[in-house]
């Protein structure tokens, strides 16, 4: 594993949490504001990684 694997591991779990803990509040807005807070997280993460690879 590379050294940037660990950190965007990292990235990536904090966002899903994020996603989670919002599913349980979803039906307030902090619970759509964790929710997608969490997706844009875990979206741009892998599109940084994506882009390093590729490019």
């Amino acid at each position: 594993m590379g050294p940037h694997t660990n950190t965007m591991l990292i990235i990536i779990v904090t966002g899903v949490a994020l996603m989670l803990i919002g599913f349980g509040f979803r039906d307030r807005n902090l619970g759509m504001t964790l929710m997608g807070l969490g997706l844009v997280t875990a979206i741009g993460a892998i599109i940084y990684k994506a882009y390093i690879t590729f490019y």
